[in-house]
């Protein structure tokens, strides 16, 4: 029977620390380092979506690297693990507010967040209508 308490009050526990995590799309909730782990193009809203993932991260240098997004609203970008030639390194601004995301000045929609996939939607790239969407993945 003291088993049986013991892991329910664990499990409890458990279950309360990950309710206080902040999944808000605010600053608070988005800030923490992340890694691209997908990027996918559709030239229409319902056309087929392409894998550009594998277009964008062709050298192994460029698929390690991390964006640490800070509270205070700078974010760094590491030329992580193996280093690029020239390193990728590089400093910014980003904001939150509502359902968008500015990084640099350059504003696009939070597609989705759930505290550990951060989705960027980005519209209107190549032509009118086309959607490029950034999977960014929590560290």
């Amino acid at each position: 029977m003291k088993k049986l308490t013991l892991l329910v009050l664990t499990l409890s526990l458990l279950a309360s620390c990950k309710k206080d995590k902040n999944c808000n799309k605010d600053m608070a909730g988005v800030s923490g380092s992340y890694k691209v782990t997908a990027v996918t193009y559709k030239s229409t809203p319902t056309g087929t979506e392409q894998d550009y993932y594998s277009t964008f991260y062709t050298d192994a240098c460029e698929k390690d690297d991390i964006i640490t997004l800070n509270s205070n609203g700078t974010y760094v970008f590491t030329d992580a693990g193996v280093k690029c030639v020239p390193s990728g390194d590089d400093t910014g601004t980003w904001n939150v507010s509502g359902n968008n995301i500015t990084i640099d000045g350059q504003t696009e929609q939070i597609e989705s967040f759930d505290c550990s996939r951060l989705v960027i939607l980005e519209v209107d790239v190549n032509i009118a209508g086309d959607r490029l969407k950034i999977v960014l993945t929590r560290q």
